[in-house]
């Protein structure tokens, strides 16, 4: 596993509009003429001369989302977050390990995984100019196994311990839209779990356009380096729901969501 960063760093807030135009040309930097992500800001820039002036950061009415409370409860039994940056500029691998939007994070996942570090992965994609929030299932956690013995046996798969943790990604990613840059928005969710027999991530993303991660996508899709994707989708038109796919696809999924060695 990648060395752990724990997001810690405390961060000056500059206004909206200068932030807006700064961030645009350093997340295109991680490549020289890549165009900017599809959530744009119509923004005029301050000439270069003008000098900047701290001030209080944006409302978060502006994207509709309460902004995270002041007080840190609830991390007490919260998982500690190693966060990855792949691809992103150090100004914005320095506001998605921003602490308060951590904070958020952290208090959305308290108490519903055991582990005491869990990965967050933030990639920027140069190829297609988009960007994915990963947060990775600990390998050791069990508790997911009746999920697991649902998709063996051809069950019911309930969604009921997998949907609060693709809101508190959801929550984590409305925070820092709201406070840093509205186009944060267009970041994807996923949740990922790993299979060690065939080396495989099985992941699971937000539906399309869902925003506050409420609603699942209706596929598990598991792939290995070099390898065709596997799809495991859902019968009905929601969840709990029977799943379809492959016995490849199945034996895959269901030892990835037992989380074990």
């Amino acid at each position: 596993m990648v060395p752990s960063v724990v997001a810690s760093r405390a961060l000056l807030q500059p206004p909206l509009v200068a932030l807006c135009s700064a961030a645009a040309l350093l997340l295109s930097g991680c490549r020289e003429t890549a165009p900017e992500p599809p959530l744009e800001l119509q923004v005029e820039s301050q000439p270069e001369s003008q000098p900047v002036i701290d001030e209080p950061t944006p409302a978060a009415a502006e994207v509709d989302v309460a902004a995270p409370p002041v007080s840190v409860g609830g991390e007490l039994d919260a998982p500690q977050i190693e966060f990855q940056p792949v691809g992103l500029s150090p100004l914005y691998e320095g506001f998605m390990a921003d602490p308060g939007a951590i904070s958020v994070l952290r208090r959305g996942l308290a108490g519903r995984l055991k582990a005491s570090v869990v990965a967050l992965k933030v990639v920027w994609d140069q190829r297609t100019v988009s960007a994915t929030i990963t947060l990775h299932m600990p390998e050791r956690d069990k508790r997911f196994e009746p999920l697991s013995q649902a998709v063996a046996a051809g069950g019911e798969v309930s969604m009921g311990q997998v949907q609060p943790l693709l809101a508190a990604l959801a929550a984590y990613r409305a925070d820092l839209a709201a406070r840093l840059d509205l186009r944060f928005l267009s970041f994807a969710l996923r949740l990922s779990w790993w299979d060690p027999h065939s080396s495989s991530h099985c992941t699971l993303r937000e539906l399309d356009g869902d925003l506050d991660g409420t609603q699942l996508a209706e596929c598990f899709e598991c792939s290995a380096v070099g390898e065709e994707s596997l799809r495991m989708c859902r019968t009905g038109e929601s969840w709990p729901a029977t799943l379809s796919g492959s016995e490849r696809a199945r034996k895959i999924l269901s030892s990835a969501l037992r989380s074990s060695l």
